[in-house]
């Protein structure tokens, strides 16, 4: 017999959103092999009533999400992810991998190498050898087939996501997650656009603005 590719466990959860059930699955015996998973019924007012799920796959951001930097978006993605979710009913699924999946060390070597060289996190990574986004998202399709999900409405404007999990068979429509620039977030988000494919509909983030 097969042994099990996780291990499960689960609890119900009361948070400034509300109430949910809170997943993790662990993949392996270290932190970054969990991921955890926000679980919040359909909202019986949502009005897409398509057999759908909404989802949010989001890997972590530590110097965003606790420490609360600036120069990127992360932190109030997560913010609007989990109040649609909370909302609508859906799925917030949380990779426990800092620095796009290199790891924090790697995101901070990027990040003193772009402060040194004036590099932006592509082209710091490059410059480390590191690959730009190494995500794998083979372990979420596993999660969200475990919890009996098919069909994935994605909040999300990189598509990797959604051709990665589109190649685990689930059908994704993707759905825009567009945070407005800040000053200080308006060069990272230029980047995603230009050098790594990331949709967005902003406008002021050509390569002039981003020079300006």
């Amino acid at each position: 017999m097969m042994a099990p590719q996780f291990e499960h466990a689960s609890c119900a959860f009361k948070s400034h959103y509300g109430l949910a059930t809170l997943h993790v699955y662990a993949f392996g015996p270290h932190e970054e092999d969990n991921i955890l998973c926000i679980e919040v019924p359909r909202s019986s007012g949502r009005a897409v009533n398509d057999g759908s799920t909404i989802v949010r796959v989001q890997s972590a951001c530590y110097t965003a999400e606790i420490f609360r930097s600036t120069d990127c978006d992360c932190h109030e993605q997560l913010h609007a992810s989990l109040e649609k979710v909370f909302r609508d009913g859906g799925l917030v699924v949380y990779m426990v991998c800092d620095g796009r999946g290199a790891g924090l060390l790697t995101k901070i070597r990027g990040l003193a190498l772009g402060d040194r060289l004036g590099l932006d996190t592509h082209d710091a990574y490059l410059q480390l050898g590191v690959p730009v986004d190494p995500r794998d998202y083979h372990r979420v399709a596993l999660v969200l087939k475990e919890l009996g999900v098919q069909h994935v409405q994605l909040l999300t404007n990189n598509p990797r996501k959604v051709d990665g999990l589109a190649a685990e068979g689930l059908e994704v429509d993707r759905v825009p997650l567009e945070i407005p620039p800040t000053e200080d977030s308006r060069p990272y988000l230029h980047t995603k656009q230009q050098k790594m494919g990331h949709l967005f509909g902003f406008i002021g983030l050509s390569d002039a603005d981003a020079a300006s």
